[in-house]
């Protein structure tokens, strides 16, 4: 008997795990198609736009070492991962090799049902050996919903640097918190007291002048993150990062996501920057 998508995920038994990498993965894809909609190049590879900020993303699990996530769930996520990308018509050379590793080890550490154990040949077969068919449609777009609060201040990993960030508030009742960046990157989540001085990094535009900048950012919903990208540093903080020396702009904030503000720290900061 043919297995579902759904039926395999379910095996996983990481309800909150798989919840995220399903609204990631629609989210990304949605943009794509719309991005695809007006550029023929995009439209002829989905997988060559969408992957790589997912992999970025959750490559702060997939490349994490043991203190900060198990082995275990390292394989669940990357398990889990390739067959959301699959049911959506996607797949990725490398994070398939690493799935067919999470069965064999998922197994030997006898972690899931004897179900899984029973049904892990054709759960390799249908999701990993077999190619997916081709995204036709785009998926509906995640709700925004967050358990991010006002003061809270977090830790966002990207490329192995770390990057603060202030939470003014929401854009709506528990809904894309609206954040502003500390003016430092870091080799680890930082603490209170590395933040204590530090001021509010704003962007400069074309006329050389710095500018405020906050973004309300979709997709940041779970507390912790299952995707170990962002880690609350301390909540209730009164004071945000003093933005004195940058000038205010036209507009409260930039609407964005947990992909589009990649590019916003790519931006920002540069590609790569080093602490």
């Amino acid at each position: 008997m043919a297995m579902t998508h759904t039926q395999a995920l379910a095996k996983l038994a990481a309800d909150t795990l798989v919840q995220t990498l399903e609204e990631d993965v629609a989210r990304v894809m949605a943009r794509t198609f719309a991005l695809g909609r007006h550029d023929a190049a995009i439209a002829a590879n989905y997988g060559g736009h969408a992957l790589p900020p997912l992999l970025r993303r959750w490559s702060c699990v997939l490349q994490a070492g043991d203190a900060k996530a198990t082995a275990l769930y390292r394989h669940k996520t990357a398990l889990a991962l390739a067959i959301v990308l699959h049911r959506n018509g996607l797949a990725d050379a490398g994070l398939n090799a690493a799935a067919r590793t999470a069965i064999d080890a998922l197994n030997a550490e006898v972690a899931l049902s004897d179900d899984f154990f029973r049904k892990s040949a054709q759960i390799r077969q249908d999701f990993l050996d077999t190619l997916p068919a081709p995204p036709k449609r785009s998926p509906g777009l995640p709700d925004s919903l967050t358990f991010y609060r006002a003061a809270d201040v977090v830790a966002m990993e990207l490329d192995g640097r770390f990057h603060a960030l202030y939470v003014h508030g929401c854009a709506r009742t528990n809904q894309s918190p609206i954040v502003e960046f500390y003016d430092a990157v870091f080799d680890h989540v930082p603490q209170m007291a590395e933040l204590a001085d530090v001021r509010a990094r704003g962007r400069r535009y074309n006329d050389g002048v710095g500018r405020v900048a906050r973004f309300s950012i979709s997709g940041l919903k779970f507390l912790p993150d299952p995707a170990g990208q962002f880690t609350l540093v301390k909540a209730c903080v009164e004071t945000p990062p003093d933005p004195g020396h940058l000038q205010k702009g036209d507009w409260l904030y930039t609407v964005s996501d947990i992909f589009e503000l990649q590019s916003e720290v790519d931006s920002m900061f540069g590609p790569g920057s080093k602490p």
